[in-house]
Order: structure tokens, then sequence, then C-alpha cells
């Protein structure tokens, strides 16, 4: 299919710049070319901007009220749309989808948990569930827990996100890029009954913690990415690349020696915490069932969930996107918008391959990679939201070409509000 061609070779020519510059950055010389020096030149805007906790705290404040908003206002589209709910039970409306197997896990346990005699609800990670469990001893309602975790942890992560693209960009790319990740068409996610907001809550912070070479600590968040989705454990990956880039390994050892290196390759090694968030996961699955990858089981067999070369998925979802036969609400609300967001998201690794710091280019690599190999891709949108450095790139074209910023922030809301209302109407935007 030649949608799915395009799209694999914009992202694999941004992969190949992406690598040719590793490779410059690693200390490595390259031969002189043309070619080889447009791929290694680093094109990646210089911040430096240190955002303080007063102004991360006003952007804390900012995104609480807009989910407030949020909440109200798909309050009443589910009141005009469906059938109306008092305010109480209007959480409620959120239980779709995954959401009642997340409520369950927290208030009863993955081994309690079970449907026509299997356990089939390992396939959802630990954290989320267990967080909700945690805040509900306080809201003693398990789907007004949920929406509380989901929300405090999609404002911290926005406060984090800010700080982080403030230092790497400016404080007006920062709050720009605040703004489009929220209001991007499948961003009412992160506040409802899902992974999304804990997701990216612990990835950004990471990546701070990464980008300060603080690699305990990035460990420690690490391990929490791993326990909240599968693809958090190649977070490892983005760490390794950014100490590759800083440390220069080639060149340091033909300046100071394997010694020096190995020295050096020694403050890394916390970051090799990451998967023990994916063992726990296991283990839970082994105390369960006695085998500690039954999970896959159940995704093959009961979820149709397997792992396959994304060009296949692309195809997949073209097909089945532009195919007449096909259902138009399910083209809509599930096909068309996951080859969009694809297809956007291989043009941000591209795009950013030489404007991105090299550890972000390596975090969009591989998500799109792992996410976009789903063989059924029906959370590919929501998934796609937390590929968080795309809205930096946007941010900063965006301010480079001002005439283009409100258009595009009024166009993503637009959306926002019609893919919320599909949702909060049970319509099949999952």
């Amino acid at each position: 299919m030649i949608w799915s061609a395009v799209v694999s070779i914009i992202f694999f020519a941004g992969a190949a710049l992406f690598l040719v510059r590793l490779i410059s950055e690693a200390g490595f010389t390259l031969p002189q070319n043309r070619v080889l020096s447009f791929a290694a030149a680093d094109k990646a805007r210089v911040g430096g901007e240190k955002a303080d906790a007063s102004e991360c705290a006003r952007v804390f404040l900012f995104a609480l009220i807009f989910r407030v908003i949020v909440y109200l206002l798909a309050w009443i589209a589910a009141a005009i749309f469906s059938d109306g709910a008092s305010f109480p039970d209007y959480f409620e409306k959120w239980n779709l989808w995954d959401a009642p197997h997340y409520l369950e896990i927290a208030q009863n346990g993955y081994a309690h948990h079970i449907e026509n005699g299997q356990h089939l609800f390992l396939v959802f990670f630990p954290l989320y569930p267990l967080l909700v469990r945690i805040v509900s001893v306080i809201a003693r309602n398990y789907a007004v827990s949920a929406m509380i975790t989901s929300t405090l942890c999609y404002c911290g992560g926005c406060a984090v996100m800010y700080k982080l693209a403030a230092e790497d960009y400016n404080k007006t790319t920062a709050r720009t890029s605040v703004v489009l990740l929220s209001v991007s068409p499948f961003a009412f996610y992160f506040g409802g009954i899902m992974t999304e907001s804990t997701f990216f809550l612990v990835t950004v912070a990471m990546f701070l913690a990464i980008r300060r070479h603080n690699w305990l600590i990035a460990g420690i968040l690490g391990i929490l990415a791993s326990l909240t989705r599968s693809v958090g454990v190649l977070m490892v990956v983005p760490a390794a690349v950014e100490w590759i880039c800083s440390e220069r390994p080639a060149a340091l050892v033909k300046e100071k020696g394997v010694k020096e290196l190995w020295k050096r390759f020694v403050k890394l090694l916390p970051v090799a915490l990451t998967p023990i968030g994916t063992l726990i996961y296991l283990y839970i699955n082994y105390k369960v069932e006695g085998d500690p990858f039954a999970f896959m089981k159940y995704q093959s067999e009961h979820w149709s969930m397997n792992l396959q070369f994304f060009p296949k998925t692309l195809t997949m979802l073209f097909e089945r996107g532009f195919s007449p036969s096909e259902n138009l609400t399910y083209r809509a609300s599930m096909f068309l918008p996951a080859l969009f967001c694809s297809s956007f998201a291989a043009l941000a690794v591209l795009f950013g391959a030489r404007r991105l710091r090299s550890m972000y280019s390596a975090f969009m690599i591989v998500y799109f990679m792992f996410n976009v190999a789903a063989s059924w891709p029906l959370s590919l949108t929501r998934y796609m939201s937390c590929m968080f450095p795309a809205f930096w790139l946007i941010a900063s074209f965006t301010d480079e070409h001002k005439q283009l910023e409100l258009p595009v922030a009024v166009m993503s809301a637009i959306c926002f509000g019609i893919y919320l209302t599909g949702y909060i109407t049970v319509h099949s935007i999952m």
C-alpha cells in the first residue's frame, strides 16, 4: 500500500538521520561528504531558561482548571447527546472500555478479576490501579478516585513538561507546547480512567532526571514507567543515548582510555533498574497463573493483540479506514484517526531527527515502533498522545510562524471536542 510505504520511508529516513547524528555525537569521525554532514548537523534550538517552582505551580493550576472545564463541558455534552446523569453519577460516564477493568483490579486485585474462568485482565499493568486504590482511601469511590489520579498526574506531567521544555527551548515554547498537548484531539484521555496521564508523568519526570544526569532517580522513575505500560521498559534506550551524547565514548577512549570509559559507564548503571517494573509485572502473572508470561497468551487469544512489522499495521489501518464496506463510524472514530496519528508521529521523527536533543528522538523512534507494531491498534490514538516531544516540535514551529499558532490550536481543540463528545456518549473511541 502506497500510504504505508510513504509513512515507512519517512520514519526510516528520520531514524537514519538520528543514527548518523548519534554516531557523530558518540565521538566517531565521519567521512566528509554532504549527505553525512547534513545528517549529523545539530539544528536543535539551544535553550537554557530555568522555570522556578512558582511558574511550575501556575502551569499545574492552569492544567487543573482546564481539566475541570473539560469535565463540565463533557457533562453538558452527555446531557445533550445521551442520557443525562446527576453530577455524582456523571463520573460513571467515564467508566468505559478498559476503564472497568482498571477499577476492578484496583478494588479486588488480579486474582479475583475473572471472566469466563480466566484471568483475562492480567494484560493491564499494575501501577495505575495501585494509585487508584490508594486515592480511594480518601475519595471512597473508585471511579472518582481514578479520575482524581488521572487529573493530578496530568497536571503534574504538564508542570514537569513545562520545566523540561523551558530548559531545552524557552518558556514561550514551553507554554505553547503545554497548551497544544492539552487540546490535542485525544488529550481527553489524560483525565479519563486510563493509564495515559500516569505514563505521561513518569516519563517526562524520567527525562528531566536524564537531562540532569541524575541516573539513580531516572532508574527509579524507569521502574514506575515499566510498571505502567509495557513500553516503559524501553525508556532505558533514551537514557543510554543521552549518556553516549554527553560522554562521547569513542572520543573518550582515544583520549583517556577504556578505564576512564568504564568509570563513567558505572554512573549510568542505576538506569538498569528500569526492568524491575517489568519483572514485578511478570511475578504478578506467575503468582496468579503460575506462568510469568500468561499475559501474552491472553493478549493473543482474547485481545487479538500481537506485535508485527509496523508497515503491516499501517496497511491495515489504511484499508479499513478508506474501505467503503467498513462501518463509517468505525472508520471515523478508530481507523482513520489511528492512521493519521501514526503518520504524524512518523513526520515528527523525521522533522525532529536534527532538531531535538538525541534522547528525545530515540524515545520517539522506539515509542513509534513499539506502539504502531500492534496488530490490533485500537488504542493507538491515546498512546500517541504521550509522545510529548512532538508537541515541542509543533510549538517551536508555530513560535517561528506566529500566524499559524491560533489556527493550529483552534483546529486541534475542535477535534478534541468532537472526539470527547463521541467518547462520553459511548461511541467507538478507545
